[in-house]
């Protein structure tokens, strides 16, 4: 009996004392849910995603362990059709690019997420979505959103902004020109009144390029209203498609070339100048005038750049300046494929990473090296490493980022030459001369079809050889009306009317989808 009861006790003692260790067992973390993801990558930097610093902290917060497949950017397009080919897809698809119309819209192989952002899944990325308004921007053609965005808000409504030679404005006592007469009239002193003061006829009153909204002629036509860009479409106020070449306006500005030309005021290499050539003529600081970027932390030397100062648009008689309109225009982030086996797991190992201080870090580097907090609370770099090292440690553009620009003003502290740009993008804004309705909701927001985008590049290339070629023979030689009605006939013939009806068919079946 004594026997027994030793026994019985030593087994209760034993009960006791399984009882008590089962706490250090059940406070010992979970295995991690593992996810696999198909990982851009850049073209010409190396980075081990599968070992990546920023990866692990994010693990440790989430508990989501992700094996990466790293694809590099030649390689991406090829990459994401033979994953979506395969009997098992990946989990995750990270940055890069992806047509969610065909896989997600089409095919049905991505998981929609609208109702889990809406639902409270992610809530620092769902946040910034309301507040931006820019949902839209990625609501497929059937209402459903497949993708997460990347977005870095930097204030940019515009490409290139019009700087004029302060410097010699001074010299020769006139006002910053506000009308196209005036604009004409000063150009005319700067080509002859040696305003750099070397005694030489070397000024080039205005120097730009061809066929772009940055360096180039394009802009100029902004002048007579007309918001030429390299798409050659926008939309008016009735909210019709419009091909830019076919107005009077181009015409008009066509025929100001010419005489701009024809009296030497405008560099007549701008037909065959690239953007470096620009950059030389304007670094030997004979120029007066030309459109570009910014000023700070380009090709120009902070020499030159000091002698210039931002000009708003003139404009010509009966007509209110007009440039293409920018907009903050969502790359893709991410999207679940229907084989995902932990929808609520990846969205929370995502979200995760747009937390403020994560999503800052994965850009710039960790608090208290690379990146600095303020005692604003705002976040700011302290420097850049050297040879792309950031890689090592963060994925910087090919991580995953969403900062709308109130929000992003906020939480950071740009660098010097963003605000400038910001600025100036500020004063246009207010000065109202940029189109209403901006060109990118044609060209970059409403979802085509793969046939539709196939067709719409078949166009432009032709249509683009129609009409630089116009601006060269008309800037040069001139035109008169016949030569304005055969320039029409040749973009007709070019696939004008075609490529607006598709735009237009676009446009629209993207309207009438939307709340």
């Amino acid at each position: 009996m004594r026997g027994k009861i030793i026994c019985l006790l030593l087994a209760c003692a034993a009960a006791l004392s399984g009882c008590a260790a089962r706490p250090a067992v059940e406070e010992a973390p979970a295995p991690a849910v593992t996810l696999s993801a198909l990982q851009y990558e850049l073209e010409n930097i190396a980075i081990d995603f599968n070992h990546l610093w920023f990866f692990q902290r994010v693990e440790e917060q989430t508990g989501v362990h992700v094996d990466f497949d790293e694809v590099k950017d030649s390689e991406w397009s090829s990459s994401v059709s033979l994953a979506f080919a395969r009997g098992r897809m990946p989990d995750l698809i990270l940055r890069g690019s992806l047509d969610v119309e065909e896989y997600g819209v089409r095919r049905g192989l991505l998981v929609p997420l609208d109702a889990y952002i809406d639902g409270g899944a992610m809530p620092n990325y769902a946040a910034r979505l309301a507040e931006s308004g820019l949902r839209e921007q990625l609501t497929a053609s059937d209402g459903h959103m497949y993708q997460l965005g990347f977005l870095i808000s930097q204030g940019v409504n515009t490409n290139g902004h019009f700087f004029i030679n302060r410097a010699w404005l001074e010299a020769l006592g006139l006002p910053v020109p506000e009308t196209v007469e005036a604009l004409t009239e000063t150009l005319r002193r700067f080509r002859d009144s040696d305003p750099d003061g070397d005694g030489q006829r070397n000024e080039i009153p205005l120097a730009f390029t061809l066929d772009d909204n940055n360096t180039g002629v394009y802009n100029l036509f902004s002048f007579f209203g007309l918001p030429l860009n390299e798409e050659y479409v926008y939309i008016d106020e009735a909210g019709r498609v419009r091909f830019a070449p076919e107005e009077d306006s181009f015409l008009a500005c066509a025929a100001w070339l010419r005489q701009l030309v024809a009296e030497g005021l405008l560099d007549v290499d701008f037909i065959s100048q690239g953007s470096n050539i620009w950059a030389e003529k304007v670094n030997q600081g004979h120029v007066g005038m030309f459109s570009y970027w910014r000023l700070q932390n380009t090709a120009l030397t902070p020499e030159v750049a000091a002698a210039y100062q931002l000009m708003l648009p003139v404009r010509a008689a009966d007509a209110k300046a007009c440039l293409p309109r920018n907009m903050d225009i969502i790359e893709f982030g991410a999207a679940l494929t229907r084989d995902n086996p932990d929808i609520a797991a990846s969205l929370r190992w995502l979200d995760a990473q747009f937390e403020t201080e994560n999503m800052l870090v994965s850009q710039n580097g960790e608090v208290g090296d690379t990146l600095t907090r303020r005692a604003d609370g705002r976040y700011e770099v302290a420097y850049v490493p050297a040879e792309n090292a950031l890689y090592q440690r963060v994925p910087v553009i090919c991580g995953q980022f969403f900062a709308p620009q109130a929000y992003y003003d906020a939480v950071y502290v740009p660098a010097a030459h963003r605000e400038e740009k910001k600025a100036y993008c500020q004063r246009y804004e207010e000065a109202g001369v940029l189109e209403e309705t901006s060109f990118k909701y044609l060209t970059a927001v409403a979802p085509k079809t793969a046939e539709e985008n196939a067709r719409l590049t078949r166009l432009k290339a032709r249509l683009k050889a129609v009409v630089d070629a116009e601006i060269v023979t008309l800037a040069t030689q001139g035109g008169d009306e016949a030569e304005a009605e055969a320039f029409r006939a040749r973009l007709r013939e070019a696939g004008s009317e075609e490529y607006v009806a598709i735009y237009q068919q676009v446009y629209d079946r993207w309207k009438g989808g939307q709340p």
